[in-house]
């Protein structure tokens, strides 16, 4: 009977969810979370007791506020305000009694545990489960080793600062698509964070598959301890990475690819642009951030090429596109990281008045047989940039850093490793 149970208690939360699911945030609790499960022992013991009524209602709740302090259950921001009492109150009557055949099923396996708790997830959401908390709900935070963990939390999501444009769009924005990621080879590969689409950038192909844009990643609150292995949390290390706008504006719409393409004559200067894309390591750079590394722009050292002193360790992304200065200083800085191979390829001039940057050489400009701009003995461009399955990935030194073989873009999330060599270099 427990097991029929089951399977029905699973199949109405799956349904509940598709119903929810356009109006409320996405699960958060993900399968592979369930997997690697940090709940404590004693939390389920607990449930079980209760279903026993070997304890009380409030024990049993002490476990659940437990996960929810500890952002293992991420409650919404927005909730009726009904759903939570007082920690002083004297409630008696907080779960209705139905729940507590669920937790004995739960506690007995019969449940697993990520439809157990997305359910007390919802419950509590909506009121029907009364829970005590000791701090606002709004913006929470997540403390790791006295540490806050860099980033931000959007619809209970941890992602990187990256995304800061994503509050001005309104309703619910992040839809969790899974924790796996396909590599360009054809393989699919678990991924170690959650990964997310935004609401409606996606494009839909002939044989309707779905296929979304730039993704999202977030942390898995059941991995904390996991991500310390190769974050950069409580490290003194002085490292900075080097968001790349430069290369980002060469890729965007108007600019040097339209005029490499033959599309506009006028394309090699155009306007300065922040937003990311595969080609200038949007993949790279979110994760990085969202695991503790600070980060400056191309911009911050072409003013200021002098700031580079100040740092140990410099990361370097996709940073194809540089103006003489950057491309002094960095070359001049005894422990470069060049994440990506084709960084320093090619010379640019920058109008801060206009706010515009103007290719000056190299990439085939503005003679075919000009490859790097700036004639650097290590550019690595050829043929380490198209080799993007990474089956083969190394970091190798040159003279003032580590360089790599090939484009890391896709296998970054499903690589910890890569983050640890990072780490350690």
């Amino acid at each position: 009977m427990a097991q029929i149970f089951s399977n029905q208690f699973t199949k109405t939360l799956v349904i509940l969810y598709l119903i929810i699911g356009l109006s409320t945030s996405p699960i958060i609790i993900s399968s592979s979370w369930a997997e690697e499960s940090v709940i404590p022992s004693w939390i389920k013991n607990n449930a079980g007791w209760w279903a026993e009524d070997l304890i009380t209602e409030d024990e049993f709740l002490k476990g659940i506020e437990y996960l929810i302090n500890k952002n293992i259950i991420l409650i919404d921001a927005t909730i009726d305000e009904t759903a939570y009492i007082p920690t002083d109150s004297q409630t008696t009557k907080r779960v209705p009694d139905w729940v507590k055949n669920n937790a004995g099923w739960w506690a007995e396996g019969h449940i697993g545990d990520y439809d157990f708790l997305n359910g007390i997830k919802y419950l509590v959401n909506k009121g029907i489960i009364l829970v005590s908390v000791p701090t606002s709900l709004e913006a929470p935070t997540v403390p790791f080793q006295n540490m806050l963990i860099p980033g931000m939390f959007f619809e209970g999501v941890i992602i990187s600062n990256y995304w800061q444009f994503l509050k001005d769009i309104q309703g619910p924005v992040l839809n969790h698509l899974s924790n796996q990621l396909h590599i360009p080879n054809g393989d699919i590969h678990p991924s170690v964070f959650d990964i997310y689409g935004i609401r409606n950038d996606f494009t839909i192909q002939e044989n309707q598959q779905i296929v979304w844009g730039t993704p999202v990643f977030g942390l898995n609150p059941g991995m904390m301890e996991y991500y310390n292995n190769f974050a950069l949390w409580n490290d003194p290390q002085n490292v900075v990475v080097v968001f790349p706008t430069f290369t980002a504006s060469a890729y965007g719409e108007r600019g040097f690819y339209d005029y490499f393409r033959g599309e506009c004559e006028s394309c090699t200067t155009t306007t300065i642009s922040e937003k990311l894309n595969y080609n200038s390591s949007v993949n790279g750079y979110q994760l990085l951030t969202l695991l503790g590394y600070p980060s400056i722009t191309d911009v911050n050292i072409d003013k200021n090429p002098s700031i580079l002193k100040k740092y140990d360790k410099i990361i370097m992304l996709h940073n194809e596109y540089v103006t003489r200065a950057m491309f002094d200083a960095i070359t001049s800085h005894p422990n470069v990281i060049y994440l990506y191979p084709n960084a320093l390829y090619a010379e640019i001039e920058v109008d801060y008045d206009n706010n515009t940057i103007t290719l000056i050489r190299g990439h085939n400009y503005p003679e075919q047989e000009i490859a790097n701009g700036f004639d650097w003995e290590f550019d690595n461009t050829h043929p380490y940039e198209y080799d993007n399955n990474c089956s083969q990935m190394e970091f190798y030194k040159i003279d003032n850093g580590w360089m790599t073989n090939c484009y890391p873009e896709q296998i970054l999330a499903v690589s910890p490793l890569v983050f640890q060599m990072i780490k350690n270099l």
